[in-house]
């Protein structure tokens, strides 16, 4: 069972998991809203030594009419909160953990409206957007897995000196140790799956090397498009060759002699035409460079590894040459198989 696997089921009967990943600025505790009671609320806030909040889509908010948070300049994966809450009836006083636990599981009730909460209460809601870029929004992807209503008890990991915790430190708490991780790439592109299914765009694309299907996908408006380039049929090799291919304008483009990008896609594309079946990933760096070469830049692992998934590729090896070990390890990361 992987470790997601883990987490899923975990999570589904009602306990705790750390959601997060290395290099994220602050890792969440959470358990579901539906199923929590004044013990995993305790617990929540005894483990994270910080705030317990509810964290909500965007359409549950508005079927529960919560006001709008106020939407400052704040640092990725800070929380939207909006207006306090308490259920309108069973509670006595709103301030104890068994009355803010009660109005957790009315507000994550799919039959519950704005008839059921009162404003102002004791219960912060915290509107949680899509993609599951961090913390929060992986917790309400990993309740969609689960089968819980999409609603989840929140807090974030602090040390003792009150600062953000890091996954690291977290799992060299002892503390911590029992609890499973849910890893927020992993989540991510099993999202990107789903969405790049419905709504990715796809057409033949005849090339000098070998005859693709060019499908792409961008997960918001404003993100750099990410593009499949697949060869044959993919899906029925055991593990297919890929080739991660960073966008270079002037190697790609211009044939430039500074780098070698453009016989790295030449060489890819023989390699898979010589297979029979294949994908070319072709990406854009998380912060394109049009001046230089970005080949090395970081680029986005989970969009990758979400649109592998939704061409029909879970296990692969990758076209020799390149920064094998980096990229293996991030693909793994997010689910994928990766023959060393």
């Amino acid at each position: 069972m992987s470790t997601l696997e883990q987490a899923t089921a975990r999570f589904a009967e009602r306990d705790i998991v750390l959601v997060g990943e290395e290099g994220d600025g602050t890792i969440f505790l959470a358990c579901p809203a539906d199923g929590v009671d004044a013990s995993r609320l305790a617990r929540l806030h005894e483990l994270g030594r910080g705030m317990v909040v509810l964290g909500l889509p965007e359409p549950v908010a508005r079927r529960l009419a919560l006001p709008a948070p106020w939407r400052g300049a704040g640092p990725p994966g800070e929380l939207a909160l909006t207006a306090p809450i308490d259920a309108t009836a069973g509670i006595e006083g709103g301030w104890s953990l068994e009355d803010r636990a009660l109005t957790m599981r009315v507000a994550a009730d799919p039959d519950s409206r704005s008839s059921d909460l009162t404003i102002p209460g004791h219960v912060y809601p915290a509107l949680v957007g899509e993609p599951p870029e961090h913390g929060p929004s992986a917790a309400l992807e990993l309740a969609r897995l689960s089968g819980r209503a999409p609603a989840v008890a929140l807090c974030a990991v602090l040390d003792r000196r009150g600062r953000a915790a890091s996954l690291r430190d977290a799992r060299a708490d002892e503390r911590f140790r029992r609890l499973p991780v849910a890893p927020a790439a992993e989540l991510r592109s099993g999202w990107i799956t789903r969405h790049a299914g419905e709504l990715s765009i796809s057409c033949s694309l005849p090339t000098r090397g070998a005859a693709f299907r060019a499908v792409g996908y961008a997960p918001a408006a404003d993100d750099p498009p990410t593009v499949a380039l697949v060869h044959g049929d993919p899906a029925s090799c055991e593990s297919p060759l890929v080739h991660v291919h960073v966008g270079c304008l002037f190697g790609d483009a211009f044939g430039s002699l500074l780098c070698d990008c453009r016989s790295r896609l030449d060489h890819a594309t023989s390699e898979i035409a010589r297979a029979g079946a294949g994908v070319i990933i072709y990406a854009k760096p998380k912060q394109p460079t049009p001046i230089a070469c970005v080949r090395d830049e970081p680029i986005d692992a989970a969009s990758v590894a979400g649109l592998l998934r939704a061409v029909g590729v879970s296990e692969l090896r990758l076209v020799a040459g390149g920064r094998h070990e980096r990229l293996s390890d991030e693909l793994r990361g997010c689910g994928l198989t990766v023959a060393r």
